[in-house]
């Protein structure tokens, strides 16, 4: 009798929390879609003014690579107002050459270098794409902890590989925080007939892409 009425009595209770679970899936779903028709869009759209009227300066992330990434950040960054944005920068903790050349042409910006945060590089040159997706996952899960550390309003990127993460990161807390992130793509320059494999992934996710 009792190896009968048990399994009578546990399936109300599965029952129970089934529609239980799909109650509060149903809200996850509706952001998530929510969130992905405002942000995604693969038309060329106008800048959207998400802090237009608030106080300055703004929080902003930007990320360096390395070689001609970071000369063309510089490039960038050469007349960036902090009165209008407060910059945290990140880069590779292989990379021994960017905070240097901020250095020399933005001192400025390195009076303070707790704002200089490094994080592992999703990929090295020669590396092959079996064993990226392994550090790149390491890169994201540190990102993450940086991104929801330093909450960014604008994320400022020019394509080198460890900016993927970083902009993942991103996303990921605009969607969970409902706090917008304004993100603003530079394509390298010397990008003259197609978009580099970077500039692909983030074409349908940047509010300004140059």
């Amino acid at each position: 009798k009792d190896v009968v009425t048990c399994p009578l009595m546990i399936a109300p209770m599965i029952f129970a929390l089934l529609k239980y679970a799909v109650l509060l899936l149903i809200p996850v779903l509706l952001r998530v879609i929510w969130w992905a028709l405002s942000r995604v869009s693969f038309k060329r759209r106008s800048s959207r003014r998400r802090w237009s009227g608030l106080q300055l300066p703004l929080e902003a992330l930007v990320v360096l690579g390395s070689g001609g990434h970071t000369t063309e950040m510089l490039g960038l960054l050469k007349d960036f107002d902090q009165s209008r944005y407060r910059c945290q920068f990140i880069l590779a903790d292989s990379d021994s050459t960017s905070l240097k050349r901020v250095q020399a042409a933005r001192p400025d910006l390195t009076e303070d270098l707790s704002r200089f945060h490094s994080v592992p590089r999703s990929r090295e040159v020669g590396q092959s794409w079996s064993s990226t997706v392994i550090t790149t996952a390491k890169a994201f899960l540190a990102c993450l902890g940086l991104v929801w550390k330093l909450h960014p309003q604008v994320v400022l990127v020019n394509g080198p590989g460890t900016c993927v993460p970083v902009v993942a990161a991103a996303l990921l807390f605009e969607l969970l925080s409902f706090r917008p992130v304004s993100l603003i793509v530079v394509e390298s320059v010397c990008r003259v007939e197609s978009l580099s494999m970077t500039g692909k992934l983030l074409y349908g996710f940047a509010d300004v892409f140059v």
